[in-house]
């Protein structure tokens, strides 16, 4: 397996897990408290410090040369099950449209911005 793909999938499966640990808080506490937007604008912080510090870190764990090319394959690769699960997640639970429309929603550009930002902040860490 080459180094923008194993590299990919340990910086997705790692932000992946923090999102999972950080959802119930958004959900639970910040999103009856703050609304849905402001949540998710709160929960974005420590989202994107992870990815500052988790892509560079990988990358260079898993031999990931520091070129735009293979960055860019590395943050796309990562994309990639995050948005699957996602995708399965609002399959499963018979939301599908509701989950498409959310993104024209304040809290869903925040969220979409998350994931453009996991893909690219792997090309823009190097």
């Amino acid at each position: 397996m080459n180094a923008p793909l194993r590299a990919g999938l340990v910086y997705g499966a790692t932000m992946f897990g923090v999102g999972f640990l950080l959802g119930p808080l958004r959900v639970l506490v910040l999103e009856p408290a703050l609304g849905a937007a402001l949540a998710v604008a709160a929960e974005a912080v420590p989202m994107l410090v992870a990815m500052l510090l988790i892509a560079p870190r990988v990358a260079r764990a898993q031999g990931v040369v520091p070129q735009p090319g293979p960055r860019l394959a590395m943050g796309l690769v990562a994309l990639a099950p995050v948005l699957t699960a996602e995708v399965v997640m609002a399959l499963g639970l018979g939301r599908f449209g509701e989950w498409i429309a959310a993104f024209a929603t304040p809290a869903g550009l925040i969220g979409l911005g998350l994931l453009v930002a996991l893909a690219l902040v792997p090309l823009l860490r190097r």
